[in-house]
C-alpha cells in the first residue's frame, strides 16, 4: 500500500503490483475492443441506413444546404457540435454513418482508458466489450444521437475525476473539467445526474476531497451549459421557461410513473425507437424471458462487483460509477411520463464497470481447478452474451433500416419536382425534407393556410403537400396541382404550388 498524495493505493485485482505488462496487454485489449465497435457497425448497420427525425434535425442545425428543421426546448447543441466537422460539408448519408459509427469507437477507447489505472487494467477492456456489444449500443453507435455519448462521457469524467484524485495533476484536472463540460453540451440535464455524485462522494469522503478536481468539474459542467442557458435566453424566454418546455415536450411531462418498470424490460427485446406513452405496459410488446434473464444477470454481476471490490479496497471508487448510474436509471424509470430505451444508454455504460469487475474478480480470486473452471465461466458467460446480442442487433437494424427507407424513397421521387430550388414540405416527416434541403412544415394541411405556407409562396418558394386523401373542401389546397409522382407511398398525392 503506498499514498500519493494523501490518497490511499491499494493495488486493485489481483493483489500484487499489476506489472507493465498487464497494463500494456489492456491497453492494447481496449483498442483492439474499440476496432471491433467500429467493424461491427461496419458489418451489421444496413447501407443505406436512413435517418430519424431526431438525427436530421442536430444535422441540420450545422449543415449549411439544408435549413433548421424544429429546434425544441430540450434540444441541447453537443450533437450539432460533434457533427459540425462532417456536416458542413454537406455529405452524403455514408460518410455520416461511417464518421459516426468511427467517433463512437474512438469515444469507446477513450472513456474506458482512465479506467485502465483506476481499477485492474482488465476492467476497462472487459467493460467496453459488453457495453459496446450489447445490442442497443451496437443500434446507436453510428446514429446521430446524444445518450450514447452522454454514457461514455460519464464514464470518462468518473474515471478521469477518479485518477485525478488519485494522482493529481495539472492536465488531468483539465481532463476532468473537459469531461464535465462535454457531457453538459451533449445533454445538460443529464449531466447533473452524473455530476452531482461527484461533489457528494467528494465532499463526504476524505480521500475524494480534492477541491481543485471539484472546482474542475463544476467550472466544466457550467462551460458546458452556457450555450444552452445563452440561447434560452435569446430564442425561449430563459432557462426556467425552456425547463418548462423541455418539461413539456413529451407527451405528458414529467411526473411519477412506476408504470415505465413494466415499459423498460418489454423494450429489451429490440423495440429502440419506442416512444412514448402506450395506454398500458403490453403496448411496448411481450416480457422476454431471455432478455429479462439477461438483465437480472447483469444487475446481479454489477452487485456483485461493487461487493468484491471492497475486497480490493476499490469499494469508494466502484460506488463513485454506480451512483450516477443509480441516479439516472432512478430518474428515467420513474419520472418522465415517456420512454425510450436510449435513456438508459449511460445507466448500462456505468455498469458495465462493476460487471467487468465482478467477471475479472472471479477466476482471480481462486487457484488451480477452481481458477479453470471460473475461467471457462466467464468466457461462457461473454459468449452467451455477444451471441445473443449481436444476431439481436441485426435483425433490430434491418426493421428499422426497412421502416426508414420510405422516407428516402418519398425523397428521391419529390427530387425531380423540387429540382433545387428553395422549397416547404408538408405531409411528410423531417427526414424526406432534409434529405431534399426543404424547410418542413408541421401538420396535415386544413382550411387556414399556415403562415409558414404563405411566406414561402411570398417569396417564390415551391411548396409541396403530400397526402394520403384529397383535401378538404375549401382547403387552400384547392388551387393546387396535383402531380402524379412516381415512387411515393401507396395512396399518397402530391400537391404543387409553384410560381
Amino acid at each position: 500500500m503506498r499514498t500519493v498524495a494523501g490518497f490511499t493505493h491499494t493495488p486493485a485485482i489481483p493483489t500484487a503490483r499489476s506489472s507493465g505488462s498487464s497494463l500494456g496487454r489492456a491497453q492494447a485489449g481496449l483498442v483492439v475492443v474499440g476496432l471491433l465497435f467500429f467493424a461491427v457497425q461496419i458489418i451489421l448497420v444496413p447501407r443505406p441506413f436512413g435517418l430519424s427525425t431526431d438525427e436530421v434535425t442536430y444535422l441540420a442545425k450545422v449543415d449549411p444546404a439544408v435549413p433548421e428543421l424544429y429546434w425544441t426546448p430540450p434540444r441541447a447543441w453537443g450533437m450539432a457540435v460533434l457533427a459540425a466537422p462532417i456536416a458542413v460539408f454537406s455529405p452524403g448519408l455514408q460518410v455520416i454513418r461511417l464518421y459516426f459509427g468511427l467517433l463512437a469507437s474512438v469515444g469507446l477507447v477513450a472513456a474506458f482508458w482512465p479506467w485502465l489505472r483506476v481499477m485492474h487494467p482488465a476492467v476497462g477492456p472487459v467493460a467496453a466489450l459488453v457495453f459496446s456489444t450489447t445490442w442497443f449500443t451496437v443500434f446507436f453507435g453510428s446514429l446521430v444521437m446524444p445518450n450514447l455519448y452522454v454514457g461514455l462521457g460519464a464514464v470518462a469524467a468518473v474515471g478521469l475525476f477518479l485518477r485525478a484524485v488519485q494522482a493529481p495533476t495539472w492536465w488531468r484536472t483539465a481532463l476532468v473539467g473537459t469531461g464535465a463540460g462535454f457531457i453538459a453540451l451533449v445533454r445538460p440535464t443529464d449531466s447533473v445526474l452524473v455530476l452531482a455524485p461527484l461533489f457528494a462522494c467528494g465532499l463526504v469522503a476524505s480521500r475524494l476531497r480534492r477541491p481543485g478536481v471539484l472546482g474542475a468539474v463544476a467550472v466544466g459542467g457550467l462551460l458546458g451549459w452556457l450555450p444552452w442557458i445563452a440561447e434560452a435566453y435569446l430564442r425561449f424566454g430563459g432557462p426556467l421557461a425552456r425547463l418548462q418546455g423541455a418539461e413539456s415536450a413529451g407527451p405528458r411531462g414529467l411526473r411519477l410513473s412506476p408504470s415505465n418498470l413494466l415499459i423498460y424490460p418489454r423494450l429489451l427485446d429490440g423495440y429502440p425507437s419506442y416512444c412514448c406513452y402506450g395506454a398500458s405496459p403490453a403496448e411496448a410488446g411481450p416480457v422476454s424471458v431471455l432478455f429479462t434473464t439477461w438483465l437480472i444477470a447483469l444487475l446481479a454481476l454489477a452487485l456483485l462487483g461493487l461487493g468484491l471490490s471492497a475486497r480490493q479496497h476499490r469499494f469508494l471508487e466502484m460506488l463513485v460509477a454506480w451512483l450516477p448510474a443509480a441516479l439516472l436509471a432512478a430518474f428515467y424509470l420513474l419520472l418522465p411520463a415517456f420512454t425510450t430505451l436510449r435513456f438508459l444508454l449511460p445507466v448500462f455504460a456505468l455498469l458495465a464497470l462493476p460487471v467487468a469487475t465482478a467477471l475479472i474478480y472471479l477466476p482471480t480470486a481462486s487457484d488451480g481447478a477452481r481458477r479453470r473452471v471460473a475461467t471457462v465461466l466467464v468466457a461462457a458467460v461473454l459468449f452467451a452474451h455477444i451471441a445473443v446480442m449481436l444476431p439481436k442487433a441485426e435483425r433490430v437494424l434491418d426493421v428499422i433500416g426497412k421502416g426508414r427507407a420510405e422516407h428516402m424513397r418519398t425523397a428521391d421521387a419529390l427530387r425531380p419536382i423540387v429540382s433545387g430550388r428553395p422549397c416547404l414540405l408538408m405531409g411528410v416527416g423531417r427526414a424526406t425534407s432534409f434529405y431534399l434541403g426543404c424547410s418542413w412544415q408541421a401538420g396535415r394541411p386544413t382550411h387556414r393556410r399556415p403562415p409558414r405556407v404563405a411566406e414561402a409562396q411570398r417569396h417564390g418558394w415551391i411548396v409541396v403537400a403530400v397526402l394520403r386523401k384529397p383535401p378538404p373542401a375549401g382547403s387552400y389546397l384547392a388551387s393546387w396541382r396535383l402531380v402524379d409522382v412516381r415512387g411515393m407511398p401507396p395512396e399518397s398525392e402530391a400537391y404543387v404550388w409553384s410560381r
